[in-house]
């Protein structure tokens, strides 16, 4: 279901961000101001860019999100400061504890609304640190600098 949402999000955002640079070449004249104008077939246009738009936002939920391990050793105790630090840094707030699992999410409110409220950072712990679900460009980010962060001596 989280998919679903996900998809239909982004099919929105990137049909929004279209029609606004559409407007912004037409406002400038740099293209006509009909439909017929703008596009070659016209109104019929706007049902293959619609398509083309749907496949890009039912693919990228996919490659966008998604989890990775993080090595990250020692008792939840020990590490658990660390890591809301170091999300904090990044720019994150903890948003719910349960019981050695952490939800992080953005602090910004205009980062958050970029990313249409899609920023959460869940750590699941492991028997080896923790696994991080969310976005896959921050995770990429976040398990190197925690794994940095808690490496062994």
């Amino acid at each position: 279901m989280k998919y679903i949402v996900r998809a239909i999000k982004y099919f929105a955002y990137l049909a929004i961000i279209l029609c606004i640079f559409i407007v912004l070449l037409s406002l400038f004249g740099v293209v006509g101001s009909t439909l017929d104008d703008i596009f070659k077939d016209g109104a019929a246009s706007l049902w293959k860019i619609a398509g083309i738009i749907a496949v890009f936002a039912a693919i990228y939920p996919h490659l966008g999100f998604g989890r990775r391990n993080a090595f990250v050793p020692g008792a939840y105790d020990e590490i658990r400061l660390g890591v809301v630090d170091l999300m904090h840094d990044r720019g994150y707030v903890l948003e719910d504890e349960s019981g050695e699992n952490l939800k992080f999410r953005l602090q910004s409110p205009v980062m958050r609304i970029t990313r249409m409220l899609e920023d959460r950072v869940t750590f699941t712990r492991t028997a080896t640190g923790f696994e991080l679900e969310g976005p896959v460009k921050d995770l990429v980010r976040i398990v190197s600098a925690l794994e940095a962060k808690f490496r062994p001596e």
